[in-house]
């Protein structure tokens, strides 16, 4: 059974559905004390500033003590080293391996950072289509917001996404942490996308391709590397601007959509035929 009210600070929850039709839980109460240990957690993880030894056991510790209240708290940890060092679990060691960690996501990516502030809807796919549209520069990325740019030009990118990049960004606190942040970390500057094969030969160049089920021998992030290498963008849900599906084993219901929109779909033995392999 779905509760209707958070079990931590008992303020009303509501069920979200993505465009892909998972639901999840949330409570939009900015007070929840759950609430904010989860954004920490999503904010050390692997696919956002990925500062390894911060386990949501641990950070919850940490807010007890009251030494993290902002993200930009993490980067002052070590003027509670003493203090650290001394909870359970905790020694030099471990403190030196966590100051390391965190002193490493200093240096980050464009994606990483965008992933990194939560905003709805921005995982791998659409950071990294940002990315290539903004050269991984924060300064022009910025400038769009302010300047009101239609993301719904981009590939994948529908009215919710381009709804929710300008609506975090309507929060004064929001570009408060986005600029104070911006101070610690040092993003590196976009990787030039060179095609697999000679351009003549590669007909993906510039098209969006989609992946469902499973293509041996690779994972997701490694088949949709592939497609960016070949200078297509590698889309995460099937829409009127798809033009290849590309399905392997257990594929699912984006193999139902792409038929009933006329895209065309193709086995991974054919997508790698095409792609010169």
């Amino acid at each position: 059974m779905i509760p209707h009210a958070c079990p931590c600070c008992g303020q009303p929850t509501r069920v979200h559905t993505s465009p892909v039709g998972t639901k999840a839980l949330f409570c939009d109460n900015l007070s929840c004390e759950t609430r904010h240990l989860r954004k920490f957690v999503h904010f050390v993880g692997e696919k956002a500033m990925d500062i390894d030894g911060l386990s949501e056991a641990t950070l919850e510790k940490l807010i007890g003590w009251g030494w993290l209240h902002s993200y930009m708290d993490l980067y002052r940890l070590d003027e509670h080293r003493d203090e650290i060092m001394g909870l359970d679990g905790f020694g030099e060691k471990s403190w030196q391996n966590l100051w390391a960690a965190i002193r490493r996501s200093r240096n980050t990516t464009f994606e990483r950072y965008l992933i990194a502030m939560d905003i709805p809807m921005i995982g791998n796919t659409a950071s990294r289509t940002l990315a290539r549209q903004f050269h991984s520069s924060l300064d022009e990325f910025e400038q769009a917001v302010v300047g009101g740019y239609d993301f719904t030009q981009l590939p994948d990118f529908g009215e919710t996404l381009h709804s929710n990049i300008h609506a975090w960004f309507q929060s004064e606190e929001n570009w408060y942490i986005w600029y104070e942040l911006r101070e610690l970390v040092t993003i590196a500057p976009l990787e030039p996308q060179v095609p697999a094969v000679e351009p003549g030969s590669n007909p993906f160049v510039g098209l969006t391709i989609v992946v469902t089920g499973k293509v041996e021998p690779y994972t997701r992030e490694g088949i949709n590397a592939k497609i960016e290498a070949l200078g297509a963008h590698a889309g995460s849900s099937v829409s009127s601007k798809t033009n290849y599906l590309i399905c392997g084993e257990n594929a699912g219901s984006k193999l139902e959509k792409a038929r009933a929109l006329g895209v065309t779909v193709l086995t991974p033995a054919e997508f790698f035929r095409m792609a010169g392999e």
